[in-house]
């Protein structure tokens, strides 16, 4: 019995999810960015050589104190390499 009620309420909680709406609300201010490491962490510093998407280059940039080093034109985009540029 117990196995069917939790089937049940997982089935009633699905339509939000496949509505689109998600269980975190982001900020539409742009100084305010929600980001989710995968595995990333501030420790040890990494260069833009080091880094493997522009995903994780702005997780640096947005989460770690020296994450402002990977951009260098200071445009906005870090390790152009990855990123592009916004200029």
């Amino acid at each position: 019995m117990r196995i069917m009620l939790a089937g049940a309420i997982a089935l009633f909680a699905l339509p939000a999810f496949a509505a689109g709406q998600s269980l975190i609300q982001q900020s539409t201010d742009s100084d305010v960015r929600l980001q989710f490491s995968q595995s990333w962490t501030c420790q040890p510093r990494k260069t833009c050589g080091k880094i493997r998407s522009c995903d994780e280059a702005e997780w640096y940039l947005y989460n770690c104190s020296w994450g402002g080093r990977l951009d260098g034109d200071s445009d906005g985009a870090p390790c152009e390499n990855l990123c592009g540029s916004n200029n």
